[in-house]
Formats: C-alpha cells, sequence, structure tokens
C-alpha cells in the first residue's frame, strides 16, 4: 500500500475560501486525526484536533468544511486567553494527518490580503489605512470600514480581504492611533466627514460607487455622519452589530463621562445612557476570582446589562435616536441574537424599522456574539481584553459565514448596479 501522504487544496488561498483535504494511503471508511495550528499576528498559538472518516476518494468527509479553522483553541498558557488576531497578509497553518497506516504532515497558507497594495493617509482627528487591488484596472468601488472601540488593528484583515474580492477598501481610524483621541469621546463627526471624504478622493476609488462598511459603535458614528453630512452620497450602508442610537461617552479606563460620544460643531449629540453600575457584580466577582485564580483570567466584562438599562431610559433613546430615514441607500444589517455587548438584534430591527425600505435587509444570527469576523476565524474565544464578545464557538462561527456571504451578495448588488 502506498505511503500515507496529506493534500490540501488549496496549499496557499484566502481565508474565506472553501479547503479541501484528501489523505492518501488510508482504507476509505476508516478515521483520520486532524490537527492544524498556528501563531496569530499578535504570537499566540492555536490548535485543533479532530477525527474524520474519509470517503472512497480519499477525502475527508468534514460536513462543515470551516470547522477545523474555527474550532481551533488558544494554547498560550502564560495569559488569559483573548479572540484570534487575523494578519493583513497571511498566516502559515501546520496541517497533520495520523492514522494507523502512518502520518503526513504540510504547511498552507491562509491569506487576508491577496495581491493587494497598501497605503496610509491621515489628516486631523483621522487615519486611513488603504488597501488596493494590484490590477491594472484605473477606478474600483470602494468599502470604507469603520471600525468600533477595538480600533482599527481587528480590522484590518476584514478590510484586507475585501480588497482582494477587488475593492478599493480602507479602514477609518478616529481613536485610540497616535495622534487621535484616546477614547470613544466627543469624536468630531466633521473629522469622520473630513476622512470619508479623503477616501473618496483617492485616484483609485469611483466616487460613485462607494459603500460604507461599520461595526459595533462604529454604526453610530457611520450613520450621524451620513445624517450630518448629506453631500457624501454612498451606495450601500453596511451594519455589523448596530446600535441605532449616538451613545455616551466610554473612557479608557474607568466609569463612562456624563457626556456625548460623538459632537457636531463642537456641541456635544443627545445621546443614551450607560449604566456602568449594573457591571459592578461582574467586575467583584471577575476581581476575587483573579486573586484566587493560578493561572491568568480574562478581565473582560459583558456590557450587555449597561446598555439595555440605558435603552429603557425612552426620553433618552427618542432624543439620541440617529435619523436614518435620511440616508438614501440601501442599508444591511447584521447581528447576533447572544451578542453579550449589547442587545445589537433589537437595535437592527429598530434600525429597519425606522426606514421601511424595500431595499433594506436584516440578519438576525442565532447563537452568534458581537464580534463577527471573515468566516473560519476561531471562535473558541469570545473575548477580548475588555470586552467579552457572546455566542457560542459553533454559533458565531455559522454566523460569521452567513454574514460575510450575505455582505459580498450585498456589495455585488449595490457596487455593480
Amino acid at each position: 500500500m502506498e505511503p500515507v501522504s496529506l493534500q490540501v487544496d488549496p496549499v496557499s488561498g484566502p481565508i474565506d475560501s472553501p479547503t479541501v483535504f484528501r489523505v492518501h494511503g488510508v482504507a476509505p471508511g476508516l478515521p483520520v486525526h486532524l490537527d492544524i495550528a498556528t501563531v496569530d499576528a499578535n504570537g499566540h498559538h492555536w490548535v485543533s484536533h479532530q477525527d474524520y472518516d474519509i470517503d472512497a476518494t480519499g477525502r475527508l468527509k468534514i460536513a462543515d468544511p470551516d470547522r477545523p479553522w474555527w474550532n481551533m483553541t488558544f494554547v498560550d498558557e502564560s495569559v488569559a486567553p483573548v479572540t484570534f488576531a487575523g494578519s493583513e497578509a497571511g498566516l502559515d497553518y501546520r496541517v497533520s494527518v495520523h492514522a494507523l497506516e502512518g502520518s503526513s504532515s504540510t504547511t498552507v497558507r491562509r491569506s487576508w490580503g491577496e495581491n493587494v497594495v497598501r497605503e496610509d493617509l491621515m489628516g486631523e482627528g483621522w487615519h486611513l489605512r488603504i488597501f488596493v487591488p494590484d490590477t491594472g484596472e484605473s477606478l474600483l468601488p470602494g468599502v470604507l470600514l469603520m471600525p468600533g472601540t477595538t480600533g482599527a488593528q481587528p480590522a484590518v484583515p476584514t478590510a484586507a480581504l475585501l480588497a482582494s474580492h477587488g475593492y478599493v477598501t480602507a479602514v477609518l481610524a478616529y481613536m485610540d492611533e497616535p495622534g487621535l483621541p484616546d477614547s470613544f469621546d466627543k469624536i468630531p463627526v466633521e473629522a469622520i466627514a473630513a476622512g470619508m471624504a479623503s477616501f473618496a478622493a483617492h485616484e483609485r476609488v469611483d466616487a460613485d460607487r462607494i459603500v460604507l462598511y461599520a461595526a459595533s459603535v462604529g454604526v453610530s458614528v457611520a450613520l450621524t455622519t451620513l445624517v450630518h453630512t448629506p453631500e457624501f452620497s454612498v451606495r450601500g450602508v453596511i451594519t455589523v452589530a448596530p446600535t441605532h442610537v449616538v451613545l455616551q461617552a466610554l473612557s479608557d479606563g474607568g466609569p463612562p463621562p456624563k457626556t456625548s460620544s460623538l459632537t457636531v460643531g463642537g456641541e456635544p449629540l443627545p445621546y443614551m445612557p450607560i449604566r456602568a453600575e449594573r457591571l459592578i457584580g461582574q467586575m467583584i466577582f471577575g476581581a476575587v476570582g483573579r486573586m484566587f485564580s493560578t493561572t491568568p483570567r480574562s478581565r473582560a466584562l459583558s456590557l450587555r446589562p449597561a446598555y439595555a438599562a440605558g435603552l429603557r431610559d425612552t426620553d433618552a433613546v427618542e432624543a439620541a435616536t440617529i435619523p436614518v430615514e435620511k440616508i438614501d441607500a440601501p442599508l444591511l444589517a447584521i447581528a447576533g441574537v447572544a451578542d453579550a455587548s449589547y442587545p445589537a438584534d433589537r437595535m437592527a430591527r429598530a434600525l429597519i424599522a425606522r426606514r421601511r425600505r424595500d431595499t433594506d435587509r436584516l440578519l438576525v444570527l442565532p447563537n452568534a456574539g458581537h464580534f463577527l469576523r471573515p468566516p473560519a476565524t476561531p471562535t473558541t474565544v469570545d473575548r477580548n481584553d475588555s470586552i467579552v464578545s457572546g455566542g457560542t464557538p459553533a454559533g458565531t462561527a455559522k454566523g460569521q459565514r452567513r454574514a460575510w456571504t450575505e455582505i459580498l451578495d450585498f456589495l455585488a448588488v449595490t457596487l455593480d448596479a
């Protein structure tokens, strides 16, 4: 019998493309053990272990092709587990199979930004990290990403991946970068508008074909800017884990300041309050747990109780509601039911209900959390250093694939029209 050998197709390819594993030299119908290991962009080690049967051609019978990737677990014992960090370029994965007949290993590469060129632009109150497809076309449709409080870096792999799909894509940073505000506190809408205008003026961007893609609290920034800058026109708006209101400011540690996260003409906008006192129990429980734990434990909090309590302040919500009906473009709202950061599913429905447009789309994902990234991104850790995302690993992974499919379709429809 031939020696055991592993074939992975493709050996090198984008992270969102399906992967096929084949094993030769093993009798069909017998199980093989598949291991995948990598080091993410932050230097943390991840690994997955699963047993699969093989068919007559040697192909591993994997019901969910994304599972070997999203089911990777965090194995760095020196720090508390945090979410997987993708790369704007790519990562190498060591793939191994083990069977009674023998073992075989190979290294494959999965990329976010294939054949793209990176540029950086900055102005007062904004930074643009731009990814341009390395093609001969002079003008291309544009996608402008507006990140949340996690800052620009976690959004960069998504931007690079969208560029590899043929869009000039940029992340618009407005805080937590050198020269920008340290926190989500009194961000000038005018600065966001200037960054958006700079992206539209890029020599490779077709200014008549731009979609704005915002996530988390970045949705409130994006929508508010569009409302107050009617001269900036977009073909569509994608909102992931959205909010329909202007939110209270957030500090870089400590209680939220009693002011708005956004300003227009130097004046703070009305905002929905965050009831931070609802988090005290979590903070005490976490501090006690860390005191007696022999291993590093997360300090991340589930912020949903604080935001849900704020939503019950009907007068404040009414004053802070963003008049999204003024935005003359189709809108896609995506939210996870199990979002532990805030009630994104309720706020997504409020967005769609207020607009009452047949061209809008709503995608609510059962068992999915707040962080919804491109498919095949590991979902076994549901928190970063400060925020709990929520959701189950399988639910969020399934939601990521559904959301990404919907996003690519929405872009194709709105930008090719």
